[in-house]
Formats: C-alpha cells, sequence, structure tokens
C-alpha cells in the first residue's frame, strides 16, 4: 500500500509533495486552496508542455493562464545547439549555418512569434534532409529536429512572448525548482 502525499507548506506560494499520490488531482486542488487560492484569483502555471501537466492544470484552474516553461523550450535548443558544433569544424559553412538557423529559432520563439519559429525549424530540417549538411550528425539533428518541431506545434498557443514578461518582472521559467529537484 502506497502513502497517500500530504500537502506541506513550503513558504512563499510553493507546496510540496512529500509522497505518491493516488488523488493527484483532488490533492493539488485541496493544496492550492489552502494557500488561498480562489477560482476567482488570477493564477499562471507554467509547464513542460507534456498532455498530463497540462491536464491537471486545466483541472485546478481552467480560467488560469497557462504557459509553456522557457526553461524546457530553452534546454531542448541547448541539445540541439550542441550536436550541431558536431556537424563539422568550426570553419564549416554547413555547421555555421545551422548553429545560426538554431539562434534565430530561439530568437523567435523567446519572443512569441512561433509562426516564424516553425518557419525557421522547416528550413533546417530542409538543409538537413537535403545535401546542404549531411553526416551522421546531421540526421541525429534532423530526428531532434523534428521532435522538437512537434513539441512547439503541440504547445504553440501556450507560447508567450517571454522577452516581454521577462522584461515586466513576470516569471517565465521553473529553472530555479528544477536545479532544486536535481539537488534533492
Amino acid at each position: 500500500m502506497r502513502d497517500e502525499a500530504r500537502p506541506k507548506k513550503s513558504g512563499g506560494d510553493r507546496v510540496k509533495f512529500s509522497s505518491y499520490d493516488t488523488k493527484p488531482k483532488r490533492r493539488g486542488f485541496e493544496a492550492l486552496k489552502s494557500q488561498g487560492m480562489q477560482m476567482n484569483h488570477q493564477i499562471t502555471f507554467l509547464s513542460d508542455g507534456g498532455d498530463t501537466v497540462r491536464e491537471l492544470q486545466l483541472y485546478l484552474n481552467p480560467q488560469a493562464e497557462h504557459l509553456l516553461d522557457w526553461f524546457h523550450v530553452s534546454m531542448r535548443l541547448t541539445v540541439m545547439n550542441q550536436m550541431a558544433k558536431g556537424l563539422g569544424p568550426e570553419e564549416s559553412e554547413s555547421r555555421a549555418g545551422a548553429l545560426k538557423q538554431l539562434e534565430s529559432i530561439k530568437w523567435d520563439l523567446w519572443h512569441g512569434n512561433v509562426f516564424k519559429a516553425l518557419r525557421q525549424i522547416d528550413h533546417l530540417e530542409a538543409d538537413l534532409e537535403g545535401e546542404v549538411i549531411t553526416g551522421a550528425s546531421s540526421e541525429k539533428l534532423r530526428v531532434t529536429l523534428q521532435e522538437f518541431q512537434t513539441y512547439i506545434e503541440n504547445n504553440q498557443q501556450w507560447i508567450p512572448n517571454y522577452g516581454e514578461l521577462w522584461r515586466a518582472g513576470e516569471t517565465i521559467s521553473t529553472a530555479f525548482v528544477e536545479s532544486a529537484a536535481i539537488k534533492c
């Protein structure tokens, strides 16, 4: 038999669960309620874009603002950037071109321009499929890029202008929570 998680206040607006929960939706709702959440309060949820997390957030507060966490977008772009560095020597045009396109994709997503970012992804994918960029590393990057494209397409309605929110002092990332979880 598994322990039921009990929400514990951990300071500020955070609620921590200490073990497996057999009723996470209800327990999460009760935890937010114990923190003072009311249905007419404006709440912003950040998530990794996974369906199960999004469903939980929509259950907890359907009127809340739902955002794709910049940390998860950035981590995926960082991985692809590292892959692109393996496309050849520093002076290689294909390597430089892929890195430049990835930087453009990141810039477009940071500014909430999903349409333009998806077009850039298509261009880079075409370069990787064609003769422009070749090699084993290019195939691995192409597959990862296709997965990223699907990820962005599935979450495009939750991609804000991160730059604007950041300049306004709003939270756009759960990186501080992710790093604390890794230390545990």
